[in-house]
């Protein structure tokens, strides 16, 4: 009789103990769920922020195209004309200089990427400066593409107008133009067109004031790497009278070059056409 009362007090006990066991389990697998929602809750939110954690980048939308490189936003409510930092794409419009080459591609790029109503981010530049006529003067972003440096890798913009304090992008927005002069893309695929004072179709410079409204002052351009106080000198002399380089347009010619006796400025020199080559140059196309 006691081994029964043994062995039915053991079957209860151990019924228990698995009871208890399979009810602790329980409480488990819903905080590993709990848990597991949490962070993909967490994940979610972060990606959430992503495209906004730059607190220098403001949203706007897009309402009209100007040009190339001007364009009018909305921002916080109000109507802004932005002229976008650091860059300069040809005329299209112009009262005095008319229609520029590669002025109509430039701004055709524009207006089929910054549509009207499209979202974008801009940034200010440092101060939030505005040029003479008022325009609000940014770099904007598109799907955290800065488009100011696409039109440079189009070759539909040169670098332009660079003033401090904005000269946290010059350097590479340099590394990008000599990228396309080296293609001889767009405005770089004629000879001694954009050069450090603006567009010149006939391939001759004339540092001047231009009234084409572009942003800060209209004279005295500084800060513009194609003309340090070098760039005017011949350089590397010991080659004089062979290879002569534009050290503007990165384009070298050969004695029997039409625009060889034309060229005074921004001179390199080189021993041979494969030095020049072997230093970024490319060949004048006449």
């Amino acid at each position: 009789m006691k081994k029964k009362w043994f062995s039915l007090l053991s079957v209860i006990t151990l019924s228990s103990f698995l009871a208890v066991g399979c009810a602790t389990q329980v409480p488990s697998t819903q905080q590993h769920t709990e848990t597991s929602k949490e962070q993909n809750s967490v994940t979610s939110v972060q990606s959430q922020q992503e495209p906004s954690k730059n607190k220098k980048w403001l949203p706007a939308v897009i309402v009209k195209n100007i040009d190339g490189d001007t364009v009018k936003i909305k921002l916080n409510g109000k109507i802004e004309t932005v002229r976008m930092l650091c860059v300069d794409t040809p005329e299209t419009h112009h009262p005095r200089l008319g229609v520029q080459p590669f002025g109509p591609e430039a701004s055709d790029f524009t207006k089929k990427t910054l549509y009207e109503g499209r979202s974008i981010q801009i940034e200010p530049g440092i101060g939030g400066g505005r040029d003479k006529y008022g325009r609000l003067l940014a770099y904007i972003y598109i799907n955290n593409k800065m488009f100011n440096e696409m039109l440079l890798e189009k070759g539909l913009a040169r670098v332009a107008y660079v003033y401090p304090p904005n000269t946290q992008y010059v350097d590479q927005f340099y590394a990008i133009q000599k990228k396309a002069q080296k293609k001889a893309i767009g405005i770089w695929s004629i000879e001694n067109y954009a050069q450090e004072d603006g567009y010149h179709p006939d391939g001759k410079s004339q540092i001047a004031s231009r009234s084409s409204g572009e942003p800060g002052q209209t004279s005295n351009i500084t800060g513009n790497a194609q003309t340090n106080s070098s760039g005017d000198k011949e350089t590397n002399l010991s080659c004089k009278g062979k290879i002569k380089g534009n050290a503007n347009s990165h384009i070298y010619h050969v004695p029997s070059g039409e625009y060889y006796n034309s060229l005074h400025k921004h001179i390199v020199w080189f021993c041979s056409a494969k030095d020049a080559e072997k230093a970024g140059y490319r060949q004048s196309k006449r």
